[in-house]
């Protein structure tokens, strides 16, 4: 499971891109150390990749509690997301500037509805869905931002989850306190939005600006056109705010 060193470019699609009769309607793009999943991948192998991933990546510098606890609340992150409808779904293992192991997981869900409008307003859509969001989650930090895209909500905010024991062959649950950072855009191509959302366990004021970096250059690389060179989706713009990932 050992993730790229470059980044590769991503797909979502409301169609089936099996059988070649459908396109995808969003393109973006995987920073480098993300890996990602088959939907329908046997969470025990899925798990056992990780494992060993985290092994290869960063042998005895992490405990094996440690190790053993990041797997595990990932795994239950990606299940429940891939129970809700996702996408698209892949994880990271990143060390950061102090050494530290780290991991976080990024989901996509579609919403797509029967009906709806063919051609939205994407500023009107972002302000309606972070007015909900901020009822929704009165603690969080929620706001918009500009994309090459266009507009999105932005939702920031900790959320405190009880991973099933039985994940770790215990018999309670078991608390866990992770960051999300989530945002929505409207598609171009029909009635319906995507939802992006960025997970991860390390909550350390410290590598939290590491992980912001490598979430914005998700957001800005996102596009409802294909791109000439595949690994890259995004047109970066040289003048928008943000610096290349460093970790």
């Amino acid at each position: 499971m050992a993730g790229h060193e470059e980044p590769t470019t991503a797909v979502v699609a409301t169609g089936d891109l099996t059988d070649g009769a459908a396109e995808p309607d969003l393109w973006f793009e995987l920073p480098p150390g993300f890996a990602q999943f088959g939907l329908d991948e046997d969470p025990e192998a899925r798990m056992l990749r990780m494992a060993e991933a985290t092994d290869v990546t960063f042998g005895d510098t992490a405990a094996a509690e440690q190790k053993l606890s990041l797997i595990v609340s990932g795994e239950y992150i990606l299940q429940t997301m891939i129970a809700a409808g996702a996408e698209h779904v892949s994880s990271c293992l990143v060390r950061m500037p102090d050494g530290e192991l780290s991991q976080a997981t990024l989901c996509v869900l579609l919403e797509t509805p029967a009906m709806g409008p063919e051609h939205q307003d994407l500023q009107s859509s972002a302000k309606r869905t972070a007015v909900q969001w901020s009822e929704l989650y009165p603690d969080a930090e929620v706001g918009l931002v500009m994309l090459p895209y266009g507009m999105a909500a932005l939702c920031i905010r900790d959320q405190e989850l009880l991973v099933p024991g039985a994940l770790f062959g215990l018999g309670d649950p078991v608390p866990a306190t992770v960051r999300q950072v989530q945002f929505c855009v409207p598609l171009q191509t029909g009635p319906g939005s995507a939802l992006f959302v960025f997970t991860t366990q390390d909550t350390d004021p410290g590598h939290w600006p590491a992980y912001l970096d490598m979430f914005s250059g998700i957001m800005k690389s996102l596009s409802a056109v294909k791109p000439e060179d595949e690994r890259r989706p995004g047109r970066r713009n040289p003048d928008a705010e943000g610096t290349e990932r460093r970790i």
